[in-house]
């Protein structure tokens, strides 16, 4: 009788389990479903990128590899073997244990396999976290469906948290014009979610915004970053002319184009994150650009 109602018990717990599994799947689908069926582009496009949780993967990996590299460099040094010409990696000089294991317990096919595994994981999840930080990111306070979800994040972390874009281009492609003003939105979302809050002790979550313009926020600053573009670029061209179209002295021309000539380099290195060789080639282009000016 004993073994038969615990049997039966047993039986009652896994279909209770069971049951709540289920409908914590429905739940989350019903929640995901929301989300991949959105028609806001951060909704439907945003990802969580887990920065800390890839740079202690990739810790990880580095100290067990490193344990094993170590061994492997104790077990080559114990066996005193020649090396080809010169000693290019030093190891003439590398400390060496006084107690080490026979090399066979060490060199063996499950050492070669374990490295071989470890070093594949690990290039792997290296190459990976290095494409994932080229992506483009946006703040999680940007999209106010995907913050509301998060009921554990106070205002603070909903604003610092980094979310990926899928569908865009890599980060190293967005105008860095176009990066600040995407800052200044941020900050502005942050200030105006904080003046919505009666009070500390009330649920730090972002209520939902009147007007939908704010969720384009990443476009928004593409159009402001290239406005700005176009008219430092009409600036550095029309400002030049009208100086140099009331100046008849060779010298005094020179001089203005010399001056344009500095102040776009300086404007073109500090704010563009291009190569040496590029920023040559634009700024001798602006510069022949305003040699034509010259009378």
């Amino acid at each position: 009788m004993d073994s038969a109602s615990t049997s039966q018990g047993s039986v009652k717990g896994i279909m209770s389990n069971s049951g709540t599994e289920h409908k914590d799947m429905l739940g989350a689908f019903r929640k995901h479903w929301q989300v991949a069926t959105a028609d806001n582009n951060l909704t439907l496009h945003g990802f969580r990128r887990f920065k800390t949780t890839h740079l202690l993967n990739l810790r990880f990996l580095e100290d067990e590899i490193a344990q094993l590299d170590h061994d492997i460099y104790q077990t080559a040094l114990s066996m005193d073997i020649e090396p080809l010409g010169t000693d290019r990696l030093g190891l003439n000089s590398c400390k060496q244990k006084s107690k080490l294991p026979p090399p066979e317990t060490v060199i063996n096919r499950d050492m070669v396999i374990k490295l071989r595994d470890l070093l594949q994981s690990y290039d792997d999840a290296l190459i990976s976290f290095n494409q994932i930080m080229a992506m483009e990111t946006f703040s999680l306070i940007d999209d106010e469906k995907q913050s509301r979800l998060r009921t554990e994040l106070t205002l603070e972390e909903i604003y610092k948290t980094r979310l990926l874009r899928a569908d865009l281009d890599p980060r190293s492609h967005t105008d860095p014009f176009q990066r600040q003003i995407h800052k200044w939105f941020r900050a502005f979302q942050l200030q105006r979610q904080a003046n919505n809050f009666t009070g500390q002790a009330e649920s730090p979550l972002p209520r939902p915004s009147k007007s939908p313009i704010y969720r384009n926020s990443i476009l928004i600053s593409e159009i402001c970053g290239r406005i700005i573009t176009i008219l430092i670029t009409i600036l550095f061209l029309i400002l030049p002319l009208a100086l140099l179209s009331q100046e008849i002295d060779k010298r005094k021309q020179l001089i203005i184009v010399s001056i344009f000539i500095l102040f776009f380099a300086l404007i073109v290195a500090m704010a563009l994150k291009m190569p040496s060789y590029q920023i040559m080639a634009v700024c001798a282009a602006y510069a022949a650009v305003l040699s034509t000016f010259v009378s």
